[in-house]
């Protein structure tokens, strides 16, 4: 049986690979109680020496690093904590420092020993015997020796070679990933955001190599093969953001207001940086304008790596960025472009916001990371105004905010977390999205100029400390106090209880606006988007058809924290007649959704119908937006009032309100498949798509703005869905001359790639049968292993044709297909998905199980797979899928084989669960549909009507492989989980 001193020195040793040569400590209670996450404040780090040794010029990896801290003693204690994590050969002395000697080195504490925590990764410093060895008010030097190795994954310090194909020769270059909670990797330290200090860093490498941390060279030495570079000392700083890079970067620079900013990377691809390094000028200056607080160090550095976590770090100082987003190769790839801008500005948005003011807590992660990226978008649309950057916005964030609670757990913007894994999990959509939503809302009510006021001052009264959320509502209301403007209005006094209200709840309000015609009164009503009882301060404003400043986005009304709230027009200074229209939420600028009483809905669809030009295009969005969740839980009251709402597209030339209704002809295209209405629905899309299509669609014209690639893809997406001759002929096209020539489908517009695959979907939708033999020819000579082949297979799934689909489905899964294409596990993935995507499929499907279901229930997934497809039988289809199942249960039986999981109950709720929405759908509103319709569209269609599908994915880039994205894709999407 070990002992307790033998206990901890194999703890030690096993979890840091510790050999300290101090000696065996005696027994002691550090390592016998469970410890809080959190770091004490009983001692806070004053100042940080630390030199790393590096020979990575060699291949070697390890590294030896001296961490010196001076150390204060806050509250008495018998020990001193800091984390370290992965660190060998410990050395420590510690000696106490004389107050009125400040330049002494101090006495020798030799009555000291270490133990380690790994469940807290804690290196604990106290005496050998347990007493309370440290005062209040004394002041310690702690130096620690140590030994590290680099990683490959960019988590503390690690590497990564560069290849030089001429000369044959390897290059390693040494990097820091520091945030989270990575700083621990790198030297022992205090680990935690809250405790700011100071850091004097020296790097010894070789002479060969340069080195760039936080702050500027200070002195370089060189000892023949190896130089060490001293750094200035950096101001108080979290450990989170201290970095460092050892390389043979070249660099190029530029100096403006005094702060010089270089940008570093492997020699070759020095000059591609210099439209980066312009921005990155270009942002500083514009940010000190904009807040009116100066940047704060002497350089800011930018840093092109092959590998980085995510696409890149805003380290104070010294940004590293994964090289591709910062040094293009296609230079022509506006849309890239834009993205790596606003990627670039976000990083250098943290400099303020998260490295001048940091967060106390990984609680206040959207204090970082909300602020960069709204931020980035606005000083962004204020250097290149021409862009439409806040379109982007509503595309890029506002929609995935929206959306993110549909699909992901919730939490609250503030949120307590503790382990590791909870502070990775924390930078989230959440953290980024939602809260961007929540800060451009409150941007706009407060009024933008008081609301970057108290931005100011919450810049300047907390740089180089700390925050919480209170500290920033604390600003905003002083600011908010001395606005004219709103000095008649008590909520001014309440800026924390309003913000709290969004900062501390888990979903997203939904504002009904019932209106009254008789009395002249309107009824306010809010609930969360969930079940949940939530309740928010909420901010209104009010367009109408005699008063319709749509640029004035300040709040005019605060909906206070209750259910229902009703107000008359006088009260909210309206005027209103009975068919005039009502828009609350000017521009979308508050995150929330507004529904409309269907009287409202018909003034606003007369208005679109007329001049929908007098309504702004973000509330044209909003509108679609809104009804989507509405119309897909069947709770709309009229359907006839939202294809009124449809009726204006075909004059609608602005593409954020196809974004939405794209989403919604999804869902009735979907709904409508299979009954009388479907032809006629398509027709009626036909004509409103038919002119924007075209319009795009063509050569792009010199002088043409750059269009939004995502946009442009729900547009094809729908056009060629409602069978629009121009887009099928357009996409068949483009898809036979890259199956058949190889050739790329950015050849006609650069930014292609972004929806290279609703291009191939659409384009072999409806082949003939020649057509279909020629493209799995080709696709039978064609390397498994590549992209193009990955493609074809992916791009097949879209096929109308029945036929075409079986022989398709034989080659995913028939008795040859051996799952040469993908393996067992992932062929079965992605057979509910291609029942899902593709409305034509499902029937082709049932079939082939119902022929194959021997073949295919030898698989362990099989069954999971049918089960999840069972969710989509139909009411009418019942009695097929029982006889179906019964086949399959007793051929198991027969066979004895197993499965992940039981097959599912005939009786099961589940069975159906996803059609019976539709079903309702229809018995409520199909009639309607289809009556309208008629009236709608008094001529037939001549043009040939084909079999609808439901949507594609669209993607932004080209990923690796589609295959592999989709399967992972499909996983979390669709809730299938066949990694058991």
């Amino acid at each position: 049986m070990l002992t307790p001193c033998v206990i901890t020195v194999l703890i030690t040793a096993m979890a840091m690979g510790l050999a300290s040569t101090t000696p065996t400590p005696t027994p002691t209670s550090h390592i016998l109680y469970t410890r809080s996450l959190r770091l004490p404040n009983d001692t806070y780090p004053l100042g940080y020496h630390l030199h790393i040794s590096s020979n990575i010029h060699l291949g070697d990896f390890q590294f030896n690093g001296n961490a010196t801290i001076d150390i204060e003693i806050r509250r008495s204690t018998n020990e001193i904590v800091l984390h370290a994590k992965n660190l060998t050969d410990i050395e420590i002395t510690l000696r106490l420092l004389d107050n009125n000697k400040p330049d002494s080195t101090g006495e020798l504490v030799d009555d000291v020993t270490h133990t380690y925590d790994p469940q807290g990764t804690f290196l604990i410093i106290h005496p050998r015997e347990n007493y309370q060895a440290f005062e209040a008010g004394q002041r310690y030097r702690l130096e620690i020796l140590y030994t590290g190795l680099m990683g490959t994954r960019p988590k503390g310090l690690y590497w990564m070679a560069y290849e030089e194909p001429i000369s044959n020769h390897t290059t390693y270059v040494a990097a820091t990933q520091s945030e989270p909670t990575y700083a621990r990797l790198i030297l022992p330290c205090y680990d935690e955001p809250a405790f700011k200090s100071n850091f004097t860093i020296r790097l010894t490498h070789s002479s060969a190599l340069i080195s760039v941390s936080n702050m500027p060279v200070q002195q370089v030495q060189n000892h023949g093969e190896l130089t060490t570079t001293t750094f200035q000392t950096t101001p108080v700083v979290s450990t989170y953001l201290v970095a460092f890079v050892i390389s043979d970067f070249d660099h190029i620079s530029e100096t403006y207001r005094n702060v010089t900013q270089s940008l570093y990377s492997s020699p070759t691809r020095k000059n591609t940086g210099r439209s980066a390094l312009k921005n990155a000028v270009l942002t500083v200056a514009a940010l000190e304008d904009y807040f009116g607080v100066s940047y704060s160090l002497p350089k800011l550095d930018h840093v092109a790596l092959k590998k980085n976590q995510g696409a890149a770090m805003e380290n104070w100082g010294l940004i590293t960025f994964k090289e591709d987003s910062i040094l293009p190769q296609d230079t022509s790839n506006e849309y890239r472009h834009i993205k790596d801008t606003l990627m670039q500005n976000h990083e250098i948005s943290h400099q303020w916001f998260g490295n001048l003011v940091s967060p106390e807590w990984w609680t206040y992660v959207w204090l970082n990371e909300g602020f960069a990226t709204y931020f980035s978008y606005i000083i962004t649309d204020l250097l290149y105004p021409n862009q439409n950057v806040m379109d982007k916005f509503f595309k890029d964030e506002a929609e995935h905010a929206y959306s993110y609670s549909s699909f992901l757990d919730v939490r609250p913007m503030t949120y307590y977390v503790e382990t590791e894994q909870e502070i990775m999990n924390v930078f989230d959509i959440i953290s980024y999205k939602r809260s961007a939503c929540v800060i451009k809302m409150f941007h706009h009510a407060f009024h933008q100029k008081t609301f970057v006021s108290g931005i100011s001052r919450y810049l300047k009264k907390f740089q180089y400390s700390v925050v919480n959320e209170l500290d920033l509502f604390d600003s905003l209301q002083s600011a908010l106090l001395q606005d004219g403007q709103f000095q008649q209005q008590s909520w001014t006094q309440m800026v924390r209880e309003i913000m709290l209200s969004w900062t501390h709840s888990e979903w997203l309000p939904i504002v009904s606006v019932i209106r009254n015609y008789e009395n002249n009164t309107i009824t306010f009503r809010q609930r969360s988007i969930h079940s949940k009882s939530e309740h928010w301060w909420i901010p209104l404003n009010f367009a109408t058809a005699q008063s319709h400043n749509f640029e004035q986005t300040h709040v005019e009304y605060f909906m206070p924290p209750m259910m229902e709230h009703t107000l008359s027009l006088e009260e909210l200074h309206l005027q209103l007649s009975g068919r005039d229209w009502l828009i609350v939420n000017k521009q979308q600028t508050g995150f929330y959704h507004v529904l409309y009483d269907t009287d409202n809905l018909h003034a606003i669809a007369r208005q679109l119908q007329q001049n929908h030009s007098v309504i702004h295009a973000n509330n044209r969005a909003a509108l679609f937006q809104d009804l989507a969740p509405v119309i897909e839980r069947n709770e709309i009251e009229s359907f006839e009032v939202v294809l009124e709402l449809f009726k204006y597209m075909e004059f609608e030339e602005n593409l954020m309100p196809w974004n939405q209704v794209a989403n919604t002809y999804e869902f009735l295209e979907l709904n409508l498949y299979g009954t009388s209405s479907h032809s006629l629905f398509k027709q009626f899309i036909r004509r409103l798509v038919k002119p924007t299509f075209q319009r795009l669609f063509r050569k792009h014209e010199a002088g043409e703005a750059h269009m939004d690639i995502l946009a442009q893809a729900d547009i094809v997406s729908m056009a060629c869905r409602a069978d629009l001759p121009e887009c099928l002929d357009y996409t068949h096209r483009l898809a036979h001359e890259y199956i058949f020539n190889k050739t790329s489908l950015g050849s006609e517009y650069p930014d292609l790639y972004a929806m290279h695959d609703i291009l191939l979907c659409m384009g072999l939708r409806h082949q003939s049968d020649e057509d279909f033999r020629k493209v799995m020819n080709v696709l039978y000579v064609t390397d498994h292993d590549s992209m193009y082949f990955d493609d074809l297979v992916y791009a097949l799934r879209c096929t109308q044709n029945h036929r075409h689909l079986m022989h398709y489905l034989n080659l995913l899964l028939g008795e040859n297909s051996t799952y040469s294409i993908m393996n067992e596990r992932e062929t079965l993935l992605y057979l509910p998905y291609v029942f899902k995507s593709n409305m034509a499929a499902r029937s082709v499907i049932w079939h082939f199980i119902e022929n194959k279901y021997k073949l295919l229930s030898r698989s362990p997934h099989f069954v999971q797979v049918f089960n999840d497809i069972c969710e989509y039988v139909p009411e009418h289809r019942m009695s097929y899928f029982q006889m179906l199942r019964q086949s399959i249960e007793i051929y198991m039986q027969q066979e004895n084989l197993k499965s992940k999981v039981p097959l599912i109950d005939k009786n099961s709720s589940r069975v159906g669960k996803k059609m019976r929405t539709n079903e309702q759908f229809l018995e409520k509103f199909e009639h309607q549909i289809h009556n309208w319709l008629l009236k709608e569209l008094p001529q037939p269609d001549s043009e040939n009507i084909f079999a609808a599908s439901l949507s594609v994915g669209n993607g932004s880039n080209r990923p690796g492989s589609i295959l592999s994205t989709a399967s992972r894709m499909v996983k979390s999407a669709l809730g299938v989980n066949l990694s058991l």
